[in-house]
């Protein structure tokens, strides 16, 4: 027996009671609680093992995520240390000095061009000094202990007075040398 919800207003309070006794509910494609209950059961369980399952891929995944992560990290830096290598190389054919030219191998690596500056400057700076101490190494020392002075005492005493007079006046340094020695 079908309940029509629209004369359900009509109906009394027995013919709502003998009507709703007479329902069966499997029969009008309701489900009975035990039905529902081990369907609910069931969806948990595939629930929970679909859960497992994805947490199993999802840690798989993350742990082939993270060695490739490393792996990528690894390379990079891999690519770096050869990069300051290549660098370094060079610095050191150019004549740096070793600890100049790790730093600023280093600095160009990384795109620290002011530092690569400053050390260009170092190296310029020690270059010159190098060189100017070289030029000195090569350079002869004079010879004696100065130029001897083109007058003696013996020509300065033959000249007449005012020859000395003029002597003294044009040349005092000379002068006062054949005096003190």
């Amino acid at each position: 027996m079908k309940i029509n919800i629209e004369n359900c207003e009509n109906l009394s309070a027995e013919e709502k009671l003998a009507a709703w006794e007479a329902l069966d509910p499997e029969k009008e494609g309701y489900v009975s609680k035990a039905n529902f209950d081990k369907t609910a059961s069931e969806l948990a369980n595939y629930k929970k093992q679909l859960r497992e399952k994805l947490t199993e891929e999802e840690a798989k995944a993350a742990k082939d995520k993270e060695e490739h992560e490393a792996l990528l990290a690894r390379v990079a830096e891999l690519e770096k240390e050869k990069s300051v290598n290549e660098y370094l190389t060079s610095y050191l054919a150019m004549g740096y000095d070793e600890k100049l030219a790790k730093s600023s191998a280093e600095a160009i690596v990384s795109g620290d061009m002011k530092t690569v500056f400053a050390n260009q400057k170092t190296h310029n700076e020690n270059r010159e000094k190098t060189l100017r101490a070289e030029l000195l190494k090569e350079t002869p020392p004079p010879d004696g202990g100065g130029t001897p002075p083109a007058m003696t005492m013996e020509k300065f005493k033959a000249m007449s007075a005012q020859e000395r007079y003029d002597f003294s006046v044009k040349n005092p340094e000379e002068y006062k040398y054949l005096y003190t020695n």
